[in-house]
């Protein structure tokens, strides 16, 4: 599921593309693009649950550290900034997946607006066509009952 998402933002941003003039070339933001095709290979080598699995590792560590220094009576400073720095890498993985969910979220709006909006344009020529079809059978009926 988080695949189709993911390409559906791949697909809008290469909908809001700028049109080169006369040619079917697109300009196109393409960080935006290589970031989205790196959380596309995240998600597909099972990367989908790395959130978790950071948090689980974090707890992991600081409870092996714990254990550690009651084993050794020792308190390492070194094994205690190698942890800290493994917490601040789990907290950036979060910081990540929550502004991957949000890219993703905003992508989805923004699709599902420009889907609405040219549901809305089709609607609305159906409509006109409607109205005229049916103003030219009164205009008809009209004229030929009065001959």
């Amino acid at each position: 599921m988080e695949i189709l998402g993911l390409l559906d933002t791949l697909e809008s941003i290469i909908l809001d593309g700028t049109k080169i003039p006369f040619s079917k070339k697109l300009i196109v933001d393409e960080e935006k693009i290589l970031n989205i095709i790196d959380k596309i290979r995240l998600v597909a080598q099972g990367g989908g649950g790395f959130a978790k699995e950071a948090l689980a590792s974090r707890v992991a560590a600081k409870m092996e550290a714990r254990e550690a220094r009651e084993e050794t009576n020792l308190s390492a400073p070194e094994e205690l900034e190698g942890k800290t720095r493994e917490e601040a890498k789990a907290v950036e993985v979060l910081q990540q997946a929550y502004q991957m969910a949000k890219e993703i979220r905003d992508g989805a709006d923004k699709y599902a607006d420009e889907v609405l909006a040219n549901l809305e344009a089709t609607s609305t020529r159906i409509l006109r066509t409607l109205k005229a079809g049916r103003d030219r059978l009164t205009k008809t009926a009209a004229t030929g009952e009065s001959k």
